[in-house]
């Protein structure tokens, strides 16, 4: 693809190739939104379409912070049975629910607004960065358009899967980790992409600091405070890179680099009180504490370094194969430094021992890509032009094409999920009404028991907090799982129902099935669902 023209070209075709960037970015928020599209329409008469594609655990979350954002600043996380003082969880889904204020839109037309724009916000950062990293607009292209395509080898268990005939995958988490993936991102975790944007703008935002003028700090330090209101473990990934660029620049010049010292001190102490509040709030308050110990049931965690390898794919590659760690620092520009810094400063946070170790990966293919970029130039172009001519011209668009099967798939894959019109992102037409009926019917007081794929909508839908909702959010989640499978086993003795009841404080109990007790009173019936209300008077 052509990324620069000649001068003497008129204007107006120069102005042509620069947009192109702009194509790229609404091809790809074309493609991501025709799923959705796809799920939307000829929705069979018994099922209900939720907006939701990808993740509809983590969403529901996110949903329910938005309820809640709509009328308060602080919120409660309703996805546990136990009360729990209101904090501040998340700017974003605050400034969300302003919106959804403003406009009425329902929760699946803002998320299609959050992922569009997060989207291109992300995409736009890549952009400026690598304007202020990369040596030539070739660069800058190629890097961006890898960054912004590509997605890793992970592609190759789903052919060994349909080869060998197995039930899926051998290793899921070489296909399917988002955050380090633009495309599988814009699809269904636009959260990742703002923070990612958020990172990428503060570093390119340090080095246009760096041209001379030192309010781009200034700058530096607000996103920052953004970042830290809205993903605050991403500061680990803008403090060890900052912190390493420095080192390395002090090394280079023979000297500290004040103003850069002061930047980066300034990023820290205007970010750092929002992540010292959630740091203090998830390590004093025994709710949150509990709900933080459990970020090891999802069993996610980075792959192994041989994993690691095929979910980048051949960009992670070309930068290992590529690495020229010889050259004197004096001859490494300061984009090239952070980049560098960048690249081996995320391969270690990557495996911290921590529960959110994964999402460090966010957003690590930005320095990849171009790394990549380089490496390819600086050793196989060259060597292949040694052999053939012209040979290398070919390097760098293969190298887009290899990222590009993994995404590919992951794109059709949704089609193929969404045609079963299956839970969680669809729901019974009688699940919908039981969802209408308790949101018109209940209060932040209620406490709704029912099975987790229904009890996950709950605090998105409805004022009242849910039992069972989410793997992490509820607190003891096994057991409260088990308890509500006895609660609502008919077979269940009315005696032992009343105690897991009590035990929740449950108002409300949703089941599948008639239950015969006389501490339940039935308030709502469907076609496969009923709702009882709890009856204490009646309790044995």
């Amino acid at each position: 693809m052509a990324v620069s023209v000649a001068t003497t070209r008129p204007v107006a075709q120069r102005t042509k190739w620069r947009s192109w960037p702009l194509w790229i970015a609404l091809l790809l928020g074309t493609l991501t939104t025709l799923p959705y599209l796809y799920a939307a329409t000829d929705v069979p008469a018994d099922r209900v379409y939720t907006g939701l594609m990808l993740d509809a655990p983590d969403t529901l979350q996110y949903f329910s912070w938005l309820r809640d954002h709509r009328e308060a600043l602080l919120v409660p996380n309703r996805m546990t049975a136990q009360p729990n003082e209101p904090a501040l969880f998340n700017l974003l889904w605050l400034a969300l629910a302003q919106l959804q204020n403003l406009t009425g839109w329902s929760n699946a037309a803002i998320f299609q607004v959050l992922r569009l724009m997060g989207g291109a916000s992300f995409l736009a950062a890549a952009w400026w960065f690598y304007s202020l990293a990369s040596r030539t607009t070739h660069e800058r292209a190629w890097a961006w358009l890898i960054a912004g395509c590509g997605g890793g080898l992970g592609v190759v268990w789903v052919v060994e899967k349909y080869a060998r005939g197995l039930a899926d995958v051998r290793y899921p988490f070489d296909l399917y980790v988002a955050e380090p993936n633009t495309l599988l991102s814009l699809l269904g975790y636009p959260h990742f992409l703002v923070a990612g944007a958020l990172v990428v703008a503060i570093f390119a935002a340090a080095l246009q600091a760096t041209r001379g003028d030192w309010r781009w700090w200034l700058a530096a330090a607000a996103l920052g405070l953004i970042l830290a209101l809205q993903h605050a473990y991403d500061l680990l990934s803008v403090y060890a890179v900052l912190g390493g660029w420095l080192a390395l620049l002090a090394v280079r010049e023979r000297a500290i680099p004040w103003r850069a010292v002061g930047g980066t001190v300034l990023v820290g102490v205007v970010s750092f009180p929002p992540a010292g509040y959630f740091a203090w709030l998830t390590s004093r308050d025994p709710l949150w504490r509990a709900v933080l110990s459990q970020f090891t049931n999802a069993g996610v965690w980075t792959p192994s370094p041989p994993h690691l390898l095929i979910l980048m794919g051949v960009p992670l590659i070309a930068t290992i194969s590529g690495w020229t760690g010889l050259r004197p620092l004096r001859e490494r520009s300061d984009g090239e430094l952070l980049v560098k810094v960048w690249c081996i400063a995320g391969l270690g946070l990557i495996y911290l021992p921590v529960s959110f170790q994964i999402h460090l990966l966010n957003p690590w293919q930005i320095p990849i890509a171009l790394a990549a970029v380089w490496g390819a130039q600086r050793r196989l172009i060259p060597w292949l032009d040694r052999r053939r001519a012209a040979l290398g011209r070919w390097v760098l668009p293969l190298l887009l094409a290899l990222s590009l099967p993994t995404n590919l798939y992951l794109l059709a894959w949704r089609f193929v999920e969404l045609e079963r019109r299956a839970a969680p992102y669809y729901l019974r037409t009688d699940e919908a009404a039981a969802l209408g009926w308790l949101a018109a019917n209940t209060t932040g007081d209620d406490v709704v028991l029912s099975d987790l794929n229904f009890g996950q909508f709950v605090p998105a839908e409805t004022d009242a907090r849910a039992v069972l909702a989410h793997w992490a959010q509820t607190v003891d989640f096994y057991r409260t799982r088990d308890d509500v499978a006895r609660a609502l086993d008919p077979a269940t003795d009315a005696t032992a129902r009343q105690a897991l009841l009590d035990r929740y404080g449950a108002s409300y109990v949703v089941v599948d099935t008639t239950i015969e007790d006389d501490a339940l009173r039935l308030v709502w019936s469907g076609a496969q669902l009923w709702i009882y209300a709890v009856d204490d008077s009646h309790a044995p």
